[in-house]
């Protein structure tokens, strides 16, 4: 699941603005920032029952917030409570109390990794340019049998109540939350700051 170099988005903070523009609203929060990235060491949030989802633009693999399936390593029931949603309401709390506006591209609260993005639709046409069934099913039909193995493989309810090893993923696990600007798409753009195991 989910390695160093993969990046689930708490929060996206704006888009679209110039580097200046974006230095001025670092600049205004930098010393808020470690308290943020660092947030995650005492709150954490697990997410689990991974899935390949897809709309007209991308591919993602997506999570939903655990809610006391597979427990291990001491965590009780009481602490899935806190989930995702609330590490997002609290991010977004925190920036806002910082004196940014916060003006994220996609309000809904989903928590995925992209997988790709869909570009081009020549993939998924025929010889003439149109849109052709057989290979937009056979797209579908990879999808739908990837979702077969993961639910085998990591998802609580095929394995005894327990999450297999890399079934689940810790908002922040180890190293707290990375702060970053720039085209963050496909882990670019700059660290501002990096959580105490960074």
């Amino acid at each position: 699941m989910p390695r160093d170099n993969q990046h689930i988005t708490v929060l996206e903070v704006t888009h679209s603005k110039t580097a200046p523009e974006i230095q001025q609203l670092v600049d205004t929060v930098r010393d808020k920032i470690p308290i943020m990235t660092d947030y995650t060491h005492e709150h954490r949030t697990r997410l689990i029952k991974p899935l390949i989802g897809y709309d007209a633009s991308a591919i993602a693999l997506s999570f939903v917030p655990a809610a006391g399936e597979g427990l291990h390593s001491g965590r009780t029931p009481k602490d899935d409570k806190f989930t995702y949603h609330h590490l997002r309401r609290d991010m977004f709390s925190m920036c806002r109390d910082a004196g940014l506006q916060v003006e994220s591209r996609y309000v809904v609260p989903s928590s995925h990794l992209t997988i790709g993005r869909f570009i081009y639709t020549k993939d998924q046409e025929d010889e003439n340019g149109s849109l052709d069934p057989e290979k937009t099913k056979a797209l579908i039909d990879k999808i739908e049998e990837i979702n077969a193995w993961l639910q085998k493989d990591y998802w609580p309810e095929y394995n005894e109540g327990k999450i297999p090893a890399g079934g689940e993923f810790n908002v922040g696990q180890e190293k707290g939350l990375h702060c970053g600007t720039g085209p963050l798409w496909y882990g670019g753009g700059d660290a501002v700051h990096l959580g105490k195991g960074y």
